[in-house]
């Protein structure tokens, strides 16, 4: 998404996210959770960084110098010695630390959601909270926090058919179902064992398709399983577990393994297609039938702006990996005259 994305169809390359937030705020969240790396992230804005101008690649070779004007913002919750070297943290000039909420300012946030969901609040009960769970444990406050506690109480109020109230028995029971127990508990009293019920669909195509090392190869096979009339098919699991469930689960798959193939960059999808190809030499020869396989990959429930994203990016990977076969010239067998 940080390069020029080129459209086959309109011919016509779009500009990556950090040239469109030129003269504007281009805020990266939860930096380090992305599929990409944080070394391959911050390789790729060191130059733009220290320079202020960016390069962008062409598919014919040539290079475009563009402005880099944005306003750069990392936010994290990780530790940043964990996400970069000092040469990246050095070319962030500002750091700054987020503290976790005073009591009054929770106290507030608390009192403002209760007054959006028209919940009246009795005295002393914010502070009962705080004093139960925060004080005694130190457990550091966040400004999240009233908003989760509140939305388990709601739930339970509404689940249990409970009067409207906010009470300290509600409280702490929304408070440890939001978080984790970090002590250890008595021993459980003993509890009904049920029977098992068997693997499911879902486990058993789950364990199937983690056999197979790349996301080309898993969309392949879902969409081999689908027939003409759009319904996935495959005997031996609907004799275990029905048609209906194997149809319903092998449709999520499809469609998850769609948007995992989306969400990967051009070079991603490079390398994926290819290892696909090198594992399986028939893919390739399938592969010339560009406009019937590719049409076949897509799921039924896919948007016409993923199908068009799709059908392009494919194209242009194998454009690359596999060319058009030219064109043969018909052969013309030579002529015999009779010559007198």
């Amino acid at each position: 998404m940080l390069d020029l994305r080129y459209n086959s169809t309109s011919r016509v390359y779009e500009a990556p996210f950090q040239m469109k937030a030129n003269n504007g705020i281009y805020l990266i969240d939860d930096f380090g959770r992305q599929r990409a790396t944080p070394a391959e992230v911050l390789n790729r804005w060191i130059v733009p960084m220290e320079r202020r101008v960016d390069y962008l690649s062409f598919l014919t070779g040539g290079k475009l110098t563009a402005p880099f004007d944005a306003f750069l913002v990392f936010s994290t919750n990780l530790n940043p010695a964990d996400l970069g070297d000092e040469a990246f943290l050095r070319r962030i000039q500002y750091k700054i630390l987020l503290h976790g909420p005073a009591e009054n300012e929770f106290t507030r946030i608390f009192e403002n959601y209760c007054a959006t969901r028209r919940v009246r609040i009795s005295p002393g009960l914010v502070d009962r909270l705080l004093d139960k769970y925060y004080r005694r444990t130190g457990k550091p406050m966040r400004r999240c926090h009233p908003r989760d506690i509140l939305n388990h109480a709601f739930n339970l109020i509404r689940f249990e058919k409970l009067p409207e109230e906010l009470t300290d028995d509600v409280l702490d029971r929304a408070f440890e179902s939001c978080f984790l127990e970090t002590e250890q508990q008595a021993a459980a009293a003993d509890s009904p064992i049920l029977p098992s019920t068997g693997e499911s669909a879902s486990d058993y195509w789950s364990d199937r398709l983690a056999r197979i090392p790349t996301v080309s190869g898993t969309l392949a096979l879902l969409a081999s399983l689908r027939d003409t009339r759009g319904k996935y098919r495959d005997r031996e699991p609907e004799r275990e577990f029905g048609e209906a469930e194997t149809e319903r689960v092998l449709a999520r798959l499809h469609s998850e393994a769609f948007l995992a193939w989306l969400n990967m960059n051009l070079q991603q999808q490079n390398r994926d297609l290819l290892c696909y190809f090198s594992m399986d030499s028939s893919a390739a020869g399938n592969a010339r039938e560009r406009h019937d396989w590719i049409g076949r990959l897509v799921p039924a429930g896919a948007s016409a702006q993923e199908r068009e994203l799709f059908a392009n990016d494919f194209a242009l990977l194998l454009d690359r990996i596999v060319p058009k076969p030219e064109p043969r010239e018909e052969f013309q067998e030579p002529r015999l005259e009779r010559i007198a």
